[in-house]
């Protein structure tokens, strides 16, 4: 009788003995979850910071780059037309006599000029980029550019432009306008094209010139390679992907990926 109620006590001694570590182990979990959630919520929080700062950083590089290429815009081709108009008035005020071919010229030149401010700012303009589609923002890029006259760009479109945040739509374009501006001012180019694809989860842009071309991991190092550094990190800063493929002598492609989300 004495051995039954022995057992029966220790039955209950074990019983509790295994509560309590059972009770003392859920704590430990819970403070360790705990403990691992707060740690989670603090690293979220980091890397939503500085990926805050690196897009705030390169949205104001854009702004920059983007004040750069419009004041050598406006220098080169609106600059130039506007000579030629105040050229052609001075014709005419020397011959004092008022030529209606001339003054036709004239008349024409300043329309081209205001087409060519018009067309800058809205390049310049993020909330217009945002509000359009970035098709249209591309080919009216690649309209503004041709009518220059300083190269020939073609544009080909391959499925239908999906809903596209404005984060993307914006940091897209800026790409392409940059992509472009390089090839004006360092590919030697005839002849480039650009090409839009829409895939069902994602897009595809592709810019290839047939200049004069280079070595990407070389140009990279350099300070020169900072813009093709800056095309990089732009899309990565959106969930994207930029590749440069090029070689000297045999041109350059610029691929950019970017998903919808």
């Amino acid at each position: 009788m004495q051995d039954a109620k022995n057992e029966v006590v220790i039955t209950i001694i074990a019983v509790i003995i295994i509560l309590l570590f059972l009770g003392v182990l859920f704590l430990v979990m819970l403070f360790y979850y705990n403990n691992k959630k707060v740690q989670m919520n603090k690293e979220t929080q980091l890397m939503r910071a500085t990926f805050d700062k690196q897009l705030l950083e390169s949205k104001l590089e854009i702004q920059e780059q983007t004040f750069d290429m419009i004041s050598q815009e406006i220098h080169d081709n609106v600059g130039q037309i506007l000579s030629l108009a105040k050229v052609q008035l001075g014709i005419m005020e020397q011959k004092q006599t008022v030529n209606g071919e001339l003054l036709g010229n004239v008349k024409e030149s300043i329309s081209l000029a205001m087409t060519e401010l018009r067309d800058i700012a809205k390049s310049l303009s993020s909330q217009r980029v945002q509000q359009v589609s970035l098709q249209e923002s591309i080919s009216q890029e690649i309209r503004r550019i041709n009518r220059s006259g300083f190269i020939k760009i073609s544009s080909d479109v391959q499925g239908t432009e999906k809903n596209i945040p404005d984060q993307h739509k914006l940091i897209a374009f800026r790409i392409v306008q940059e992509g472009l501006q390089n090839i004006i001012k360092h590919a030697e180019a005839s002849d480039v094209k650009v090409s839009i694809r829409y895939m069902e989860d994602r897009m595809y842009i592709t810019i290839f010139d047939n200049g004069i071309g280079f070595n990407p991991e070389i140009q990279l190092k350099k300070r020169e390679g900072l813009g093709l550094q800056n095309i990089l990190r732009r899309a990565t800063l959106v969930g994207g992907k930029a590749e440069i493929i090029s070689k000297p002598g045999e041109g350059t492609t610029l691929q950019i990926q970017m998903t919808y989300v």
